[in-house]
């Protein structure tokens, strides 16, 4: 009993002098959360946060990750589709790294983040949330307090609801044992509630949000002309998807009948190809062209902005699909460029001739009306 007299005393002292307890310098499930400050956020309603004190009322999910960290992007389909179902409650994703902000700012402009990001976080900030690897998350309840650390995939709806009502986190299952390697093969894919998401893609991988099934089967067949989309399957080609495929490079040739056995297993869609004759339009380079292209050595993303294309590590055929898609008819892409390039194409007309025009102009390519054989994907539901 001796023992306990001094943190006794200094407990009535500090209750006595009206001051709040010193704040643990290290995370602590349980105890408030260590004091910090943020100097730059990007997303958020102010530029800094000075104090997680501001955020006291609030379920906070902190989220420490960076871009060169593949499990940490590949976290954040999952992570954004939690922000967007808890939108508009007092529910804050506080995205954390220690990277520049151009670097970051870089890096949004292919990927999707629904929430707060914070970069060039100081040291304190990961020392004071042990944060040893990432992804590396805590979990704040309303109070302030260090409520859980939720393994890689942990956090869920659930759980965030009890912490809205004021109710302890749920207890969750025991992780199982984490790889320390990348994934062999992944195929993942979720509904998402938004339109004209952003997409990184290579030879044998994609990382897809807010995705459309069409524009995932064009980049796994490399030419799709025309879809012959049963009703039955309409509704399910209607949506838009978080989509992740990973294999290994020297498997690449696997990769079409890995993506269709998941589509199949988790939509029951079933696709066929078949090649037919018909007059389409044609995508080749005008005299001189192209032109206003930049050589890359890496594939990236392709994100529409506004009425503007911009592609950051592809071929010319992101633009025939642009073009396709304004048009309603198939638009082949006979340039002979196999990239990937980095370019940008503004479309102020849908009429074929202004686009023309437009296609000499900007890039030094140009768009004819001829006969081709073309490739049609026909697209069933299993019964």
């Amino acid at each position: 009993m001796k023992k306990l007299l001094p943190i006794v005393l200094a407990a009535a002292l500090a209750a006595c002098s009206g001051q709040p307890p010193e704040r643990p310098k290290l995370a602590k499930k349980g105890l408030p959360a260590p004091a910090i400050s943020l100097k730059k956020l990007i997303g958020a309603p102010a530029p800094e946060l000075k104090s997680l004190e501001e955020l006291k009322g609030k379920v906070v999910v902190l989220e420490f990750w960076a871009t060169w960290c593949e499990p940490c992007v590949d976290a954040l389909p999952a992570l954004n589709l939690l922000a967007e179902r808890f939108r508009g409650q007092p529910v804050v994703f506080l995205h954390i790294t220690d990277e520049s902000e151009a670097d970051v700012r870089e890096f949004l402009k292919t990927q999707r983040i629904d929430g707060w990001v914070a970069p060039e976080a100081g040291a304190e900030v990961f020392k004071a949330f042990r944060v040893f690897g990432r992804p590396h998350a805590v979990l704040l309840n309303k109070a302030g307090e260090v409520e859980s650390f939720p393994p890689a995939g942990g956090l869920n709806a659930e759980t965030l609801m009890s912490l809205l009502a004021g109710q302890p986190a749920p207890e969750s299952a025991a992780a199982v044992s984490l790889s320390t390697g990348p994934a062999l093969a992944e195929f993942y894919i979720s509904k998402s509630a938004g339109r004209g998401g952003t997409a990184q893609y290579g030879p044998a991988s994609l990382n897809a949000s807010s995705m459309s099934l069409e524009y995932a089967l064009e980049w796994l067949y490399g030419r799709i002309d025309s879809f012959d989309i049963k009703p039955e399957a309409a509704p399910a080609m209607g949506a838009s998807y978080n989509i992740r495929l990973r294999l290994p490079v020297e498997r690449e040739a696997k990769k079409t009948e890995f993506f269709l056995k998941g589509l199949e297993s988790a939509l029951g869609l079933k696709v066929n190809k078949a090649e037919r004759e018909a007059e389409v339009y044609v995508l080749k380079k005008a005299s001189g062209g192209p032109v206003n292209v930049k050589e890359r050595r890496d594939y990236g993303g392709a994100e529409l902005n506004g009425a503007v294309l911009e592609v950051k590590g592809g071929s010319f055929s992101a633009l025939a699909s642009r073009l396709k898609e304004v048009l309603r008819q198939p638009v082949l892409d006979e340039t002979g460029a196999a990239g990937p390039f980095e370019y940008s194409f503004e479309l102020a007309s849908a009429d074929p001739k202004a686009i023309d025009i437009q296609l000499h102009k900007q890039l030094g390519l140009k768009l004819e009306r001829l006969r081709r054989k073309i490739i049609v994907v026909e697209i069933s539901k299993i019964k």
